[in-house]
């Protein structure tokens, strides 16, 4: 096979799987407010909304727009810190909590349910085939950008 066939097959199966369910959600656990409930129910105690915004990789901004509708849904409360009050603390609610947990179960599920479709040592050989393209991906930055 050609390397612009095997390119192009490539290409048509990774947009395929970035369309399944299960993808979309695990997506919620990357981006966006599943994101940051989960980065909340795996801190001790307060975090500042810069923290949230660098662990998402997102915009001060777009972790302000996320913040506000989490705290209009009450998942999580927002108060003034009490060593800096030009600070914010961001705490995860018991409803917060209970909303994540509840994604997780589900996501855990259907990755459960996938392990069962495709079987141990396919997923094993997809698991090692997934590390190592992540693995690679510094290489394969700096390669794109000298070109």
């Amino acid at each position: 096979m050609e390397k612009s066939e095997l390119r192009e097959a490539l290409m048509q199966q990774l947009w395929r799987l970035n369309k399944l369910d299960l993808m979309v959600s695990l997506r919620e656990f990357i981006e966006g407010e599943l994101a940051a409930l989960y980065y909340l129910s795996g801190c001790e105690g307060a975090v500042t909304p810069s923290q949230i915004s660098e662990n998402l990789r997102v915009s001060r901004a777009r972790a302000a727009n996320i913040l506000r509708a989490l705290r209009r849904k009450k998942f999580v409360e927002m108060n003034i810190a009490a060593d800096d009050r030009r600070k914010m603390d961001v705490c995860l609610t018991e409803q917060g909590r209970r909303y994540c947990e509840e994604k997780y179960d589900y996501i855990v599920r259907y990755f459960d349910l996938y392990v069962d479709v495709l079987g141990e040592k396919d997923i094993a050989e997809l698991t090692r085939l997934l590390k190592k393209t992540a693995d690679s991906e510094v290489l394969l930055r700096s390669e794109t950008r000298e070109k």
